[in-house]
């Protein structure tokens, strides 16, 4: 668990400007407020303006768009910023276009907005004098291993590009080594994160679908739950992510690191976890009702040596505390 001291250190961020990208995503809506709390200067770029995002200032430019470089080049000219947090991403919901056309478009867009806009946004941090550049990566950009330990920075990355299930992590692994490789001045972090849960899920992700469903009544069909995860809380994630902003600015650091719990957890330890803060309706967590995806990797867990060797943060919110307390706020929402 964190002590109080190094959560104090986010202090440090009062007065410090702020770009971050993603914000309207699952984890930037959370990391957001949480720098507005600590007196950042935030600026978000985004697509469009959004209420939800109103007490910041915005510049606006899609990175999936073909002019991404012109756009973010102008932003650069109106602004200069201390840190930024790079959240943006594309493809972390497959499209339901399997068309050849439709993958080939796809592809094209994880590209630009994972690799090219990733790049050209940490080109002009190091070009106007950023101090720490942190990156969102994935714990889907490791590639598939013989043994079932848990993954290091260090290990080999996804190289399927012809394989359709795995384009997003394919495009965030090449975004990784395109930053790592082009490092010079400012500080990089790249956070592979790994199974993020919390509070504004989208509804089609495996708890708000378990929690609806088991709130209702209703029979949830599942794989076996036999997949071995690595589940960490949105507002560890947020914390993390803050923490080690600072710490690779102070130690000029620049590279990877796994944004993990380290503990393995099926997924039907994770539905019976959901099922049992609910109350009697473990009896509906659908085993075997439906197979297993062929492509999933069956135990994909993060080593945290390097992150604790790093900073001495860890992460404080443990699945069985974390978890009832997600699901408590997502059945008071419903």
């Amino acid at each position: 668990m964190s002590s109080p001291d190094i959560l104090s250190n986010l202090e440090r961020f009062a007065g410090q400007s702020v770009l971050v990208t993603g914000a309207s995503g699952f984890i930037g809506r959370r990391l957001v407020p949480r720098l507005v709390a600590q007196k950042a200067q935030v600026v978000l770029l985004q697509r469009r303006v959004e209420s939800t995002t109103s007490s910041c200032d915005i510049l606006l430019a899609d990175l999936a768009e073909p002019d991404f470089e012109e756009r973010i080049a102008s932003v650069w000219e109106e602004r200069r910023f201390d840190m930024v947090f790079n959240l943006a991403a594309y493809g972390v919901t497959r499209s339901t276009d399997s068309s050849p056309e439709g993958r080939c478009h796809e592809r094209l867009l994880a590209r630009r907005v994972n690799v090219d806009a990733a790049l050209a946004l940490f080109r002009h941090a190091q070009k106007t004098g950023s101090s720490s550049f942190v990156q969102a990566g994935t714990c889907f950009e490791y590639a598939p291993l013989a043994n079932d330990a848990p993954r290091v920075e260090t290990d080999p990355l996804e190289q399927r590009d012809n394989l359709d299930s795995v384009i997003y992590g394919v495009s965030k692994a090449r975004a990784t080594e395109a930053l790592v490789g082009s490092a010079s001045t400012s500080s990089l972090v790249v956070a592979r994160i790994f199974n993020v849960y919390g509070p504004g899920e989208k509804s089609d992700r495996l708890l708000p679908r378990l929690v609806h469903n088991l709130s209702l009544g209703r029979r949830v069909p599942l794989s076996a739950g036999l997949q071995i995860k690595d589940y960490l809380h949105l507002d560890d994630v947020v914390e993390g992510l803050c923490v080690l902003a600072l710490a690779a600015r102070d130690r000029e650091f620049q590279g990877v690191l796994n944004l993990s719990s380290g503990f393995p957890v099926s997924v039907a330890q994770f539905a019976c976890e959901v099922a049992r803060t609910i109350g009697g309706c473990e009896h509906l967590l659908g085993f075997g009702d439906r197979p297993a995806h062929p492509e999933e990797v069956p135990v994909l867990i993060g080593s945290t040596a390097a992150r604790n060797a790093f900073t001495e943060w860890r992460p404080s919110r443990p699945l069985n505390v974390g978890l009832p307390s997600v699901v408590r706020h997502m059945i008071a929402k419903e």
